[in-house]
């Protein structure tokens, strides 16, 4: 995801930043010391709202209908009765539980006199295998980037299953940004945990048997992009295509293209969705733009308008005033007016650096948005690895408030 390099520079903030997702020109950036500032430059230019103009399915319904229902290659799972896992007890044969410090399934599959004996998922492996565990009714997005910069990240297959999405960030132009013949490309991780030797088949196996959606992430982290004619873009287009076969198949893009100052170049970016949303069907287009932005509001309405874009995802984090749970609300709420409450997904980050949100205010946060709008598409986590570090307080705490 990008820096937001004006905007941090104007800001002027001192402490950790950590590299961020989305965002896009920061002409009325918001400071610390005002929000309000913040309000009135997103209130500046009213756009046309989309939220009761757009017809049902003109953004691909199948995809926004829920990750959870699959619509594409993967297989949704039944929903299991899973329990959470508690020291001690002695479980019966068959049962699933979930297991908290990791976030994984795990069965009973072998008892003694007193069933699981009280063992511990991860240790004993007589009693115990890993399994899968749709959450019944997971409709809304639970998703987290996953960057491929990590030395030894967790494999795919492994991270907590609360997440049902997973953006693989990230895929970046060839020449540098902002790119020059159009073509992406993309790195796997560090193989610490056997990440990258795994790779593809983690991301197909966390497809077609945990029900999950990869979405690859273009851009971000300083690499702007530009589609000034269609020969670029068609050559994005036709590189896209060979990542998706490189990974064997994946349910998505991400748009993380907007840097410093650089405009997007809407009207060929919404061909290049169009054609990939041709070639592979239910294959999903979202953003994380800026939150106070003008120029990444037009461009999300244009989209969504043009049938080009499923969500677009804010991006709360890692910019002065921007982990405010009450800012929060009142922005979303800004999002919602203009491209109704299913096409947006709130983005946060949980971390202890300066700009990025505490475990509470996260929770507060996502309780003020749902009571606003019980029909938010979902929210997403920046980024799985810190989330693990962290003990999985985004997975643990805020994923299940959003698919209870």
């Amino acid at each position: 995801m990008k820096k937001l390099l004006k905007y941090l520079g104007m800001a002027a903030i001192g402490g950790a930043i950590l590299s961020g997702c989305g965002g896009g020109s920061s002409d009325s950036a918001p400071t610390a010391a005002s929000p309000a500032r913040l309000n009135a430059a997103v209130t500046a230019e009213p756009l046309v709202p989309l939220a009761a103009s757009v017809a049902p399915g003109a953004t691909g319904s199948a995809a926004i209908d829920g990750v959870g229902t699959d619509s594409g290659s993967s297989a949704a799972l039944a929903p299991c009765a899973a329990v959470t896992w508690r020291a001690g007890v002695n479980y019966p044969l068959g049962t699933v539980v979930l297991y908290t410090p990791n976030g994984l399934y795990y069965k009973v599959v072998q008892v003694a006199g007193n069933g699981s004996d009280g063992t511990t998922p991860t240790i004993s492996t007589w009693y115990w295998a890993q399994t899968t565990c749709a959450l019944p009714a997971a409709k809304k997005i639970v998703g987290g980037y996953y960057p491929n910069w990590t030395p030894s990240p967790v494999r795919i297959r492994d991270v907590n299953a609360r997440y049902n999405l997973i953006y693989l960030f990230h895929a970046v132009p060839v020449g540098g940004s902002p790119g020059t013949t159009g073509a992406v490309t993309f790195s796997a991780p560090g193989n610490g945990r056997g990440a990258a030797t795994n790779l593809k088949a983690d991301i197909q196996y966390a497809r077609s048997t945990q029900g999950r959606k990869i979405i690859l992430s273009v851009g971000g982290a300083g690499n702007g992009m530009s589609f000034p004619n269609r020969t670029k873009s068609q050559t994005f287009v036709n590189s896209i295509a060979s990542i998706y076969t490189q990974l064997g198949g994946i349910d998505g893009m991400d748009w993380n293209t907007f840097e410093a100052d650089q405009r997007p170049d809407t009207a060929e970016m919404i061909w290049i969705s169009l054609e990939l949303k041709k070639r592979y069907p239910g294959f999903i287009i979202s953003a994380p733009p800026a939150p106070w932005n003008q120029i990444d509001k037009e461009f999300c309405r244009a989209m969504v308008a043009a049938g080009a874009m499923d969500y677009a995802a804010p991006q709360y984090y890692d910019g002065p005033g921007l982990n405010d749970p009450a800012y929060v609300a009142e922005n979303v709420k800004q999002w919602v007016s203009l491209l109704g409450a299913n096409r947006v997904v709130v983005g946060f980050g949980i971390s202890n650096a300066a700009n990025y949100m505490s475990r509470d205010q996260a929770v507060s946060a996502w309780n003020q948005v749902k009571a606003n709008h019980p029909d938010i598409r979902g929210g997403f986590n920046w980024q799985i690895h810190m989330d693990e570090e962290q003990g999985w307080p985004f997975a643990n705490s805020v994923a299940p408030l959003i698919n209870p």
